[in-house]
């Protein structure tokens, strides 16, 4: 079974590969290739990912990952 910190660590590299990932894309990839236990709808109606995986992210990437939260999408710090 796949964990929350395999799916972080996923979406690091991801962003590393792309240099920046929208939420919409992550939210879409992580459902398709992870299951969709991993997402939800949040309290403004957006599809966002699971609150663990988010945790386990937030721990991985050590500050070399920002968001952008009024366009939604994750890049790496300069």
């Amino acid at each position: 079974m796949t964990t929350a910190e395999e799916i972080a660590d996923w979406l690091i590299g991801q962003i590393r590969t792309r240099a920046r990932v929208s939420q919409e894309e992550a939210v879409a990839e992580i459902r398709e290739q992870f299951g969709p236990e991993w997402v939800h709808e949040n309290e403004r109606g957006h599809t966002a990912i699971h609150k663990d995986v988010l945790k386990s992210f937030r721990r991985a990437h050590k500050g070399a990952v920002q968001w952008d939260r009024d366009r939604r999408f994750w890049s790496l710090t300069e």
